[in-house]
């Protein structure tokens, strides 16, 4: 069964409720325990009673003045459904003897005069003595247990209690239902939406501030799809076009290949067909990267690395590139750095740092490594042409060339790195180059014990 809030809210409303009625019981039974003490009949009775006995000689008058006042106070009280036993009543002579006595209780000639509480067979009794020049009166009057006050209480309560709480429940509902009703139409809105098609801010009025922030969060959420999926189709449709370039080149130069008609028109198509094949081969590779890299392909399990192994393995695999066009590749940094993090992401940084330095006019290139507190730092530099300052913020963007560029290349290099050093949760930034020129790339790791 699914849990409701709807529900859960009524029933914490409900329980407040209850613990309300449960508090009024509780100050009800503590001012009638306080009231014992401070207002008690048996005071008030015995008053009454000493007035009255105080102007009478004879002992017959005053049985019989008590018979009749304690027969019509016993109806009294029966009609009160008094349900704690009668009160009882003793008088006596100066000499101590007993001219009348009324109910079960006798008061221990031990008691002080006036009003006290005592304790008689486990019973607890409000007793009142009064004593004058010819009689002794003695009221005692049993005093109701808890078990007994309480379910008193709740028969002269319980009933109101009963009644409210249909009254207040509704309400409680209905305030619940109305107040949950912006949520189910927001719910609604969402699950009509289409993610293909339709992605526009909702712009709903939820009208309790409460849910206010759960509109303006969706609205967010819709606009970084909006910006994701615009992304992506600006991704798409420019990796067709650099794809359709060497290709149709690929076309052009097989069409030379086999009709060409002497041997060297075919040599020289096939040095270009191959060349081309070269180039579209490493923009496959590097959208292949891109992929790979896209943070929703998830994390993937960090290895331990040996980071200036790395290094050295990156620079050998660029050497023949760096031969051919008379680039000095160098690396600067201890014997031995262990790291933890992800290899082919690492890889593919430094392996497209150092290819973008080889490609655009660097006649030296290195890669340095050190180990600092806070985690390895990585910095390729070159002392090539560098990169314009008003241009540093255009170069991490995919595709994107500069203007003055002649080197074949698909822009798609820097882009890849730093993706990569999202995914490794390395800061990256630009700094100085070599001997005063070019540009350096400088990533710090994050630190991670091994």
């Amino acid at each position: 069964m699914r849990r409701s809030l709807a529900t859960r809210l009524v029933g914490t409303l409900l329980l407040a409720f209850a613990l309300i009625s449960l508090l009024i019981l509780f100050q009800n039974f503590w001012s009638l325990r306080q009231q014992q003490s401070g207002q008690s009949q048996a005071a008030q009775l015995g008053g009454l009673l000493a007035q009255t006995l105080a102007e009478l000689d004879d002992e017959t008058s005053a049985r019989k003045a008590l018979q009749g006042f304690m027969g019509e106070y016993a109806r009294l009280r029966g009609e009160m459904n008094a349900a704690v036993g009668p009160v009882s009543v003793q008088l006596l002579r100066a000499d101590g003897q007993a001219v009348f006595h009324s109910g079960p209780q006798q008061a221990d000639p031990a008691w002080p005069a006036g009003l006290s509480r005592q304790v008689q067979d486990g019973r607890a009794l409000m007793v009142y003595i009064a004593t004058g020049p010819r009689w002794t009166l003695q009221v005692l009057e049993p005093l109701p247990g808890d078990a007994l006050l309480l379910r008193w209480l709740l028969e002269q309560i319980g009933p109101s209690l009963l009644m409210a709480l249909p009254l207040l429940a509704l309400p409680i509902w209905l305030a619940v239902r109305s107040g949950l009703r912006p949520l189910r139409d927001f719910t609604a809105r969402v699950g009509a939406l289409d993610t293909r098609r339709d992605l526009q801010a909702l712009d709903l009025d939820l009208r309790y501030a409460e849910l206010q922030p759960l509109a303006r969060v969706m609205d967010e959420l819709l606009a970084r799809l909006r910006e994701r999926l615009a992304h992506e189709r600006a991704f798409v449709h420019d990796a067709a076009h650099e794809l359709r370039t060497p290709l149709a080149a690929l076309g052009a130069q097989a069409h030379l290949l086999l009709h060409s008609p002497d041997e060297p028109g075919r040599r020289a198509a096939a040095q270009a067909l191959q060349q081309d094949l070269q180039r579209t081969a490493h923009l496959s590779q590097q959208l292949l990267d891109l992929a790979a890299l896209d943070p929703a392909q998830g994390d993937a399990a960090a290895e331990s690395l040996e980071l200036t192994e790395l290094c050295g393995l990156v620079l050998r695999q660029a050497y023949p590139q760096a031969r051919q066009r008379g680039v000095q590749l160098s690396l600067e940094g201890p014997d031995q750095l262990r790291w933890q993090g992800d290899r082919r992401a690492l890889h593919s940084l430094l392996q497209n740092l150092v290819d973008n330095a080889l490609r655009y006019g660097a006649r030296a290139v290195e890669l340095q490594l050190h180990d600092a507190p806070t985690g390895p730092l990585l910095a390729v530099r070159d002392d090539g042409p560098g990169i314009a300052a008003e241009h540093q913020a255009l170069m991490f963007e995919r595709f994107w060339r500069g203007s003055q560029c002649e080197e074949p290349g698909t822009g798609l290099g820097l882009a890849i790195v730093r993706q990569a050093a999202e995914r490794l949760g390395a800061g990256l930034r630009c700094g100085p180059g070599l001997q005063g020129r070019g540009i350096g790339f400088e990533l710090s790791l994050p630190q991670r014990r091994l």
